[in-house]
């Protein structure tokens, strides 16, 4: 049994769960009979699973997911063309590992954003570094920054850290030139060491027009679509989907 001031040199430590997992094995007599050495193992197993726990909790927070309750075993498959091989596929990350894009074409409504923060909630679950932002709010942040005195280098090193970023309502609205500078030295600092989830109601045949053409767009363009995924979400209403099962549940609990 520790004794308070033990107790309290382990907090000192921040050791997540050691003090949990020492009072678990002097509560319960099943560990009774295990030798110092499989105690302690125990405490260490349990102590480093605490502290993955934490990693991947903090993660998710700071992720900033718009839909958190995403999740890949929640993809609906039905009457729509995406393959589950290759969302089995992304689910393991390695997309990232290989620095590959992921690009999610689809109308209003179709789950764009659903099956980007699954795979944001994934990239949390394997340690690595995520954020999720809508384009117009990232282009409304920097424009705020600079206003601030920024320079537009510090909003540019906050985006390209991450190891994942799901960029929503990608090209919703036409960039200014100022803009495509900025999108375009984003891309370039992302570009062969990390992941950009794309979700755009546009197809990427559209993307040029899109951002104006010219040099700027063509080199964003050479810098994606060459290395990337692609998903089309198909045209079924996974908004109008969910109503009318709620209304048939609810319908069958009433009667």
């Amino acid at each position: 049994m520790l004794d308070p001031e033990t107790k309290r040199k382990i907090r000192e430590l921040r050791i997540p769960g050691m003090i949990e997992a020492v009072e678990m094995l002097d509560a319960d007599p099943a560990f009774a009979s295990l030798s110092f050495d499989e105690r302690l193992r125990t405490i260490i197993d349990y102590s480093h699973q605490e502290m993955e726990n934490a990693q991947v909790a903090r993660l998710l927070r700071n992720a900033h997911l718009r839909l958190p309750q995403a999740d890949v075993t929640g993809v609906d498959y039905d009457g729509r063309p995406l393959s589950r091989a290759l969302i089995t596929e992304l689910a393991t990350t390695q997309f990232v590992a290989r620095a590959t894009d992921v690009i999610i074409e689809g109308f209003t409504g179709t789950g764009k954003s659903f099956l980007a923060c699954a795979l944001g909630k994934q990239a949390c679950r394997h340690g690595l570094r995520t954020l999720y932002v809508r384009m117009p709010d990232m282009l409304a942040y920097r424009a705020e920054k600079m206003a601030a005195g920024w320079p537009e280098k510090k909003v540019l090193n906050k985006y390209a850290a991450y190891k994942v970023l799901i960029l929503d309502e990608h090209l919703i609205d036409k960039p200014t030139t100022e803009q495509m500078h900025f999108l375009l030295e984003l891309t370039e600092r992302r570009y062969d060491s990390s992941s950009t989830i794309f979700c755009s109601q546009y197809p990427v045949d559209e993307w040029h027009r899109r951002m104006g053409g010219g040099a700027h767009a063509e080199s964003i363009m050479d810098r994606i679509v060459h290395n990337a995924i692609r998903i089309q979400m198909g045209d079924v209403n996974m908004r109008e989907r969910a109503k009318r099962r709620q209304e048939k549940l609810e319908a069958k609990r009433s009667s």
